[in-house]
């Protein structure tokens, strides 16, 4: 899966309370990923200017929280039994 899909499945994730969610730091609205000519991902506010490039930390935090996400479903699965 290509970065910005991992990002979007986290923002899904997020909305639904299953992953922590990320807020805009400016007016704590919803945000949304996209990503530019240079295939760099970054997240952007609606409502306000916001815009934050997506780093290799950052997203690395993003793949460690979908990986738990998954891990825990996995267990609770009927295939995991």
């Amino acid at each position: 899966m290509v970065r910005i899909q991992k990002v979007s499945r986290y923002l899904n994730l997020s909305a639904e309370g299953l992953v922590p969610r990320i807020d805009c730091p400016m007016d704590q609205g919803l945000l949304f990923c996209n990503q530019d000519l240079e295939d760099n991902v970054y997240l952007y506010c609606l409502s306000c200017d916001y815009k934050r490039v997506i780093g290799l930390e950052f997203y690395d935090d993003i793949l460690k929280a979908l990986e738990s996400y998954e891990k825990r479903i996995w267990s609770k699965s009927d295939f995991a039994k």
